[in-house]
């Protein structure tokens, strides 16, 4: 690889990570041809992005952005590959890197940056635990909802109860008379 074409790979690096909402840098081993394909494929359902990278490259791309070089440092020894969203679910993205860790052995995540926070291996299996955002969402709107239903409940059933008393008592007049 000649100097200029590392200089575009360090320049699109550069820009991708500087630009993304998250980034999960792992090791892989073992990996064939066949699972990296299946591997990037379902990212790409989650609107992420895999890329194996040199790790001098990375270095350098990490230098040019605010997460700390002794943070990142040390991480950087063996196949890597970078694993990065600008448009996605994040919660998403880790669960499906998670998942694929799991089920193949053959991906060990060494740490992730969300939100330009610096998060360990651990710290990234616990965020993957978390329900989804639909689910979080409709949790919250469930919650909203629920007290506003009791409420019109409370204010209807009353209503209808006199109602059914007076239709029922109308009823009972009408029987007598008829």
């Amino acid at each position: 690889m000649n100097k200029d074409d590392k200089s575009k790979i360090l320049k699109f690096l550069s820009d991708e990570i500087s630009n993304s909402r998250f980034y999960i840098f792992a090791e892989f081993s073992g990996l064939s041809v066949s699972e990296m394909e299946d591997f990037r494929r379902d990212m790409r359902k989650s609107s992420s992005r895999v890329m194996v990278v040199k790790n001098t490259l990375l270095k350098k791309a990490f230098q040019t952005l605010s997460v700390s070089m002794d943070e990142t440092g040390k991480f950087m020894e063996g196949p890597n590959i970078l694993i990065w969203s600008r448009t996605g679910d994040e919660l998403d993205a880790i669960k499906h890197v998670l998942n694929f860790a799991r089920s193949s052995n053959k991906i060990k995540i060494k740490f992730g940056v969300l939100n330009n926070t610096f998060m360990d291996s651990e710290t990234i299996e616990q965020i993957g635990k978390l329900p989804g955002k639909k689910t979080l969402q409709a949790l919250l709107i469930g919650g909203i909802r629920a007290p506003l239903s009791n409420l019109i409940y409370n204010v209807k059933y009353p209503i209808t109860r006199l109602i059914m008393v007076l239709k029922t008592f109308s009823e009972k007049k009408e029987k007598g008379n008829g």
